[in-house]
């Protein structure tokens, strides 16, 4: 295979959503000469941000109460947040939304100019822009403007280092596999994070790249114990909008026809968080009442139509298969959890530094540690700002990186082996093995130890019997074959993760049913220690927060609410099905 080598690069950015695109842009304007935007697709139409459901949760300031929003945020995460991040993201985010419309994104306004708010899940505030193709394609634009170099349809293997900083990247072309190599003296991980490639358009190429990259040069990753799942439609392979459809009227049905969501969050009902919404879902099957539908069969036509701008690619599926006829929903939607979100990354502070020197990371990368607020587009604006302004500050103190010729030598073997090999394993065989063994609502969703322990121990020989013997055809399955491997790695150190935490808070457990704070209130560590894996826990500073929470033990709201509805009983410190 050829060879190309890039050197000279002040800051190589890994991702082209909008995180990526934003921190290339920042370091450009902080003073960074030569900015490298790399994507294994094509920056600004692929990947999450692309997709995105056309709302961003929003705080304005002539409008909103910041401190009432600030603490409701921190409640909402029960605590587990980083509340220093979360300032910081509320000093931010009025400027990055301002910049996005001056680089041509399209916002819906009311006729008096300001801009049209909209509720969606949560008791957030969203604002409405025309879909995630028009923003993204406006957000390469600017990037390409502010003088910001864009790789495409490279895909990176592997981070060099030297004296334990990072000094850049290398990976692969591939439409025709060429080798590159890319010379750094700062990177910013802006690739997104795992969905192992579920039923949710638009997060197939998120495989956790960016966090095995990471882990595998020994930064250290947290929060992988919590888990998201996304909802979406069953039948078609349709998404997303759902912060739209039941912010405008739509609701949930069993199979019964019940709306059974004003039972496991009366406040709420179908607008309730993810964290609410998806164990509704699960208890709703195991009690025998799915399939679950969306029904929108009842909305008003300017609705559909506000969609129709707002979301306009899902909108288009759903005409194609005759779910929407003109202005109008014709029949409800049957509706699952759909795929699994590893909703941790890598530890940063509030410059987005990793714990590798040199390594930085924003965007969908890093955990949601500011609850609600650095969650999807919201926090992919201030992060990615941030990243890549103290990436540029950075590199003013760093001397041109030497490239070890043996290591990037090395990294070459391991990126090509796959097609090296005659025969193997497909990529396609590791994927569906992983989903089997995680995707089941009583594995993350509703979780007991046996049943992630049942999970790690198929996932581990995954890891250690398949993933070496994966082969590929060509550059496009190499693809594949590197995004099993970082599935799989993700995939495991996701339940290790998992099952070190032992309580409930963003997530369910049925054998430790208490929020703790007294013991709990930690984010769950892991990292690379030789060949093995190190998990611990460091506890949150709450000390010098301005929310406190009680330390205290409660049982879990969603749990107290099921326990009423007679559904579980809790006895002996765990929960048993009625």
């Amino acid at each position: 295979m050829a060879e190309e080598v890039i050197r000279g690069i002040d800051v190589l950015v890994i991702g082209g959503g909008l995180a990526g695109t934003l921190a290339a842009i920042k370091a450009r304007e902080a003073g960074a000469r030569q900015v490298v935007q790399v994507d294994k697709a094509y920056a600004g139409r692929s990947g999450c941000s692309a997709c995105a459901a056309g709302v961003i949760s929003s705080f304005l300031p002539e409008e909103d109460d910041r401190e009432q929003m600030f603490t409701d945020m921190v409640v909402r995460a029960h605590h587990l947040c980083d509340q220093e991040r979360l300032q910081d993201h509320f000093d931010d985010f009025p400027a990055r939304l301002k910049e996005m419309e001056d680089f041509g994104v399209g916002f819906e306004r009311l006729p008096d100019g300001k801009l049209q708010r909209h509720p969606g899940r949560g008791t957030g505030k969203f604002v409405m822009f025309h879909g995630g193709l028009q923003m993204m394609g406006a957000m390469r634009k600017a990037a390409l403007g502010a003088g910001v170099k864009i790789v495409d349809k490279t895909m990176v293997t592997g981070l060099l280092t030297r004296d334990g900083a990072v000094s850049g990247a290398v990976g692969f072309h591939i439409p025709s596999g060429e080798f590159r190599v890319f010379g750094a003296k700062a990177v910013v991980v802006a690739a997104g994070r795992c969905w192992n490639k579920g039923r949710n358009p638009g997060n197939r190429s998120a495989t956790g790249d960016g966090l095995a990259l990471a882990y595998q040069v020994g930064a250290v990753l947290e929060g992988l114990d919590q888990a998201r799942w996304n909802n979406m439609a069953a039948r078609y392979d349709i998404g997303p909008g759902m912060n739209m459809y039941v912010g405008s009227g739509g609701f949930f049905v069993n199979s019964k026809g019940e709306r059974f969501m004003e039972r496991y969050h009366p406040e709420l009902k179908d607008r309730a968080p993810l964290n609410i919404l998806t164990p509704s879902f699960a208890m709703e099957a195991r009690r025998g009442n799915a399939p679950i539908f969306l029904d929108l069969t009842h909305l008003e036509p300017e609705t559909v139509l506000r969609f129709k701008r707002v979301i306009p690619m899902p909108m288009m599926m759903f005409e194609r298969v005759g779910v929407v006829a003109g202005d109008r929903f014709t029949r409800k939607v049957e509706w699952e959890p759909a795929a699994i979100q590893c909703d941790g990354g890598l530890k940063v502070n509030r410059r987005y530094e990793s714990t590798v020197p040199g390594l930085f990371a924003c965007g969908d990368a890093i955990p949601p540690g500011s609850g609600e607020g650095q969650r999807a587009l919201p926090g992919a604006m201030t992060s990615g700002g941030r990243a890549g302004r103290f990436a540029a500050e950075y590199v003013r103190e760093c001397g041109e990186p030497e490239l070890e010729r043996e290591q990037i030598q090395v990294l070459r073997e391991e990126t090509f082996a796959p097609l090296n090999r005659n025969d193997g394993i497909e990529p396609d065989q590791v994927l569906l093995s992983l989903q089997e063994a995680i995707s089941p609502y009583d594995v993350l969703i509703l979780r007991r130890e046996e049943r992630m322990e049942r999970a790690l121990r198929t996932v581990e020989e995954i890891w250690r019997d398949q993933a070496p013997l994966l082969c590929a055809y060509d550059p496009h399955y190499l693809r594949m074959a590197h995004e099993a491997r970082y599935m799989t790695l993700v995939g495991m150190l996701q339940l290790r993760s998992a099952l070190f935490r032992k309580e409930s808070r963003e997530n369910l457990r049925e054998d430790y049913p208490l929020i703790d704070n007294e013991s709990w209130l930690k984010w769950v560590t892991v990292r690379r220690e030789g060949d093995g894996v190190k998990v611990g826990a460091e506890m949150l500073p709450v000390e010098r927060y301005p929310v406190k929470p009680k330390p205290d033990k409660t049982l879990h709201p969603l749990w107290q609410r099921v326990e009423g509805m007679g559904i579980v009983k809790i006895e002996q410190g765990e929960v048993r099905w009625a």
